[in-house]
């Protein structure tokens, strides 16, 4: 007695290879079989008929910031409703551990933007371990984690602006590995973000060096400031890994503003290494425009020391105006919608443009104000840029061609919190099979890079295929309807197409419909 067979389905495994009609049998969390007999017929508790719409594995979202989200409430609709069943956390080097508890309720008090505040969601633990055993029982999805960086730095030197001592290097690799045998998948930077920021390269080389006989993954947001200096961002992470001998991903790396059409040129210098043997692998997600939390425009120097004295530079008046000229010089076309309002969701939904002509101030100004008013807890995603529909094509064939390399996968970015989130956190998935069908590029190819391609590169064990013995993450869906349906307006409005989603075996998705369940696992 089978626990569910699902018959009559178009079968997409995972591996790139043709799709079959075919049958599939699951027993306790596992798929037991599969037939390449569409009107297979044996018994079972449960029995689905896909009339002849497709089966795949569940999505791999290899990039989302869900990490006091899904401590919150597990049952995460945005990810289940459009096939996703797998998450990576733990990015941008941004998340909750391994930190001491001080440091935790600091970071997260200065994360609030990115991942919210919950009565409900305890402090009480502190280590990769315990991260992860919180998590397990209690999620819809599953997740897989990584050893945020600015954690290292915490843990060692503070929320300082310098350079690691011989002695809290040694530490930070102490930790990171710690991380690793508790069951992280690698090292994640957001060398944009503080304190990350505060980094050099020696100190990636040095961490990723203790990190590589472990066979983690560096997993790095690219810098965008760098000391000031001139940089190849770029370049510094193949230097990385070259010199780190690691294995090297670079997170939501695509096109966008000016480089939409240049989808190869982004490219030259990391096809290159990647010919030369460099083990590394990307990921996008579908939108020309991103998201972020307002304290990553604050200066190095306004950032250093933590929450407080942040907090204390923003109420003195000329240490604020210092912060409004500096965000004015270094982000003159900066604009946004407000996604999540901390102290004032009122805001929600107003660009700072909008805001700052009402005030009649700068938009440094009005930025500066605001992060004071919301106590840091404020984020936005960029505005939208609203492409001519020639250039809109022009972006969907960059994302193609990109995803067209055998080491492209799919990560949302998604950022969950407040009225107007970016509209990526419940369409990026479904978008992508919208565009492949649209533009003719292969189902089969675009879902290994969406499951099997990425359970790889993670170490996400008998995930990935619709094979015998791999976990039962499923989702039945027809390509001829997939899309995404959120927009800026309605971020969290549901894609469309998808039918059925299984995580382990356990319905998540029903008819369209989540069910709630939490059967996801700390992967």
């Amino acid at each position: 007695m089978e626990d569910l067979l699902i018959r009559n389905v178009n079968i997409i495994d995972g591996t790139g290879a043709p799709a079959f009609r075919g049958s599939l049998a699951v027993r306790g969390e596992r798929i037991h079989e599969v037939w390449r007999d569409p009107n297979c017929s044996v018994p079972a508790r449960e029995t689905v008929d896909g009339m002849g719409r497709t089966l795949s594995p569940g999505f791999v979202d290899t990039h989302t910031h869900s990490d006091l989200v899904l401590l919150h409430d597990g049952r995460q609709p945005a990810s289940i409703t459009q096939g996703v069943t797998t998450e990576i956390l733990g990015q941008d080097g941004l998340s909750y551990a391994p930190l001491r508890r001080d440091n935790l309720r600091m970071y997260a008090q200065y994360l609030e933007g990115i991942d919210g505040r919950f009565e409900d969601v305890p402090f009480d633990f502190a280590s990769v371990r315990e991260y992860r055993e919180r998590l397990n029982g209690k999620i819809g999805v599953n997740a897989a984690y990584l050893v945020p960086h600015c954690a290292l730095r915490l843990e060692t030197a503070g929320f300082e602006n310098r350079l690691l001592t011989a002695q809290e290097m040694k530490r930070a690799q102490e930790i990171l590995v710690q991380g690793l045998l508790e069951g992280a998948k690698g090292l994640s930077t957001g060398l944009s973000y503080f304190p990350g920021a505060f980094s050099d390269t020696q100190e990636l080389v040095e961490l990723c060096s203790a990190m590589a006989p472990h066979g983690g993954v560096y997993v790095t947001h690219l810098r965008t400031v760098f000391r000031a200096e001139r940089f190849d961002n770029v370049e510094e992470a193949l230097e990385i890994a070259r010199r780190a001998k690691v294995k090297l991903h670079f997170s939501h790396y695509r096109t966008g503003g000016g480089t939409i059409g240049h989808a190869k040129k982004i490219m030259e210098k990391i096809d290159r290494a990647h010919e030369e043997g460099l083990d590394l692998t990307l990921e996008l997600y579908p939108y020309p425009y991103g998201a972020s939390y307002a304290p990553m425009l604050l200066p190095p120097w306004a950032s250093a020391g933590g929450v407080q004295a942040i907090l204390h530079r923003l109420n003195d008046e000329k240490q604020r105006e210092a912060i409004s000229a500096y965000i004015e010089k270094e982000f003159p076309h900066f604009d946004g919608m407000i996604a999540y309002a901390g102290r004032d969701p009122s805001l929600e939904g107003s660009t700072f443009r909008s805001l700052a002509e009402q005030r009649g101030e700068t938009i440094g100004r009005t930025v500066a104000e605001l992060l004071r008013s919301q106590e840091l807890a404020l984020s936005f995603h960029d505005a939208d840029p609203q492409l001519s529909a020639e250039r809109q094509y022009q972006f969907e064939e960059d994302v193609l061609e990109l995803l067209s390399r055998p080491y492209y996968m799919v990560g949302s970015d998604a950022i969950h919190l407040g009225g107007y989130p970016h509209p990526r956190a419940w369409g990026a998935f479904a978008r992508l099979l919208r565009i492949a069908r649209e533009h003719a590029f292969p189902l089969e190819t675009m879902i290994e890079r969406m499951t099997d391609l990425p359970c790889r590169r993670f170490g996400l064990a008998d995930r990935g295929r619709l094979q015998k013995g791999y976990f039962a993450d499923m989702v039945l869906f027809d390509p001829d309807k997939a899309a995404d349906a959120s927009t800026v307006e309605e971020p969290r409005k549901q894609a469309v197409g998808f039918l059925d989603v299984w995580v382990n075996g356990c319905a998540a998705l029903r008819g369209g419909v989540p069910t709630g369940a939490l059967a996801g696992h700390s992967v």
